[in-house]
């Protein structure tokens, strides 16, 4: 689901905006939100944001949410709503937000994969949904774009199971502290919601270790975030922890990436909007792009006939 660094590591370095090298071709930088507004009308309304700042003592726990987000929907939308209004809760300083580069996109097998939505849009779609643009002036969420190289090996709540020990592809970003796994947004398979129970021991992890609440305001944050069971990630460089927060539901808003894309390949052109309207962010952004994709394809095969 998501990982809790520190900038200690290359990339994370990197990504903090340190005088760190990028170990990839492409440096790291925010999105730039005014140079992709068509209407310049609107950047009155646009809060040019900088780098988090961070504490100077004691830990900063920065949350790196990366993936295809192709297209950004309702269900990511819920994903940051949730460690957002959490934030204080969890000790999150800063949330960084990753949309692949269109060729890491390009090189998954999905169904219905051929629509590859270009970074640059992925983000604007982002950037244009009033609750996340509050998050950006608020400088807790950061759209970043640029070289952090592969993340898609990278340990979350889909990856961690029951049946096979952590891999230890983590060197770009070592040495990572600590991960934050959560069922909160989708549940895992190593521990059985709706029961008090001792999540399921991983392979290559230490025991299960329950962290007991020491007073009235952990007892309050347990309540909102789950109970806290750590573990050690023996196969991964540094051994670090896994914080495991179980919640005794997973709030899945059963949003379909792959259903999504079947409606971008199949619905008409007079259909897409009631078709996305509800399933992704800033539809209209989407729904403009596809039809003009469609027009420049439609044109192209008139071409060469």
């Amino acid at each position: 689901m998501a990982s809790l660094l520190t900038p200690r590591g290359p990339l994370t370095r990197s990504a903090l905006g340190d005088s760190f090298t990028n170990t990839t071709e492409t440096p790291v930088c925010l999105f730039n939100y005014v140079s992709n507004i068509k209407n310049h009308e609107q950047e009155r309304d646009i809060i040019h944001t900088t780098w988090p700042e961070l504490k100077r003592e004691g830990k900063n726990q920065i949350l790196l949410f990366a993936g295809a987000f192709n297209p950004p929907h309702q269900g990511h939308l819920a994903t940051i709503r949730y460690f957002a209004e959490r934030r204080q809760e969890l000790g999150i300083v800063a949330m960084f937000l990753f949309t692949d580069p269109d060729e890491t996109v390009r090189s998954k097998d999905k169904k219905f994969g051929e629509i590859i939505i270009p970074n640059e849009l992925r983000n604007l779609m982002l950037s244009r949904v009033p609750e996340l643009s509050q998050l950006i002036a608020d400088q807790w969420l950061h759209l970043i774009v640029g070289g952090l190289g592969d993340t898609s090996n990278f340990l979350g709540g889909d990856k961690l199971s029951c049946r096979s020990a952590p891999h230890r592809d983590l060197n770009n970003w070592s040495p990572v502290d600590s991960f934050l796994i959560t069922n909160a947004r989708r549940p895992v398979n190593f521990y059985d919601s709706g029961q008090d129970l001792k999540p399921h021991d991983i392979p290559g992890c230490t025991k299960w270790e329950r962290r007991l609440p020491r007073d009235n305001l952990e007892e309050e944050q347990e309540r909102s975030v789950g109970m806290l069971w750590l573990c050690k990630a023996l196969t991964i460089p540094g051994w670090p922890s896994i914080q495991f927060r179980a919640t005794q539901s997973s709030a899945s808003t059963g949003i379909s990436s792959t259903r999504i894309r079947k409606i971008m390949w199949e619905a008409p052109d007079e259909e897409l909007y009631d078709g996305l309207k509800d399933q992704v962010v800033s539809a209209e952004l989407l729904v403009e792009w596809l039809q003009a994709s469609r027009e420049r394809k439609r044109v192209e095969d008139e071409t060469v006939l």
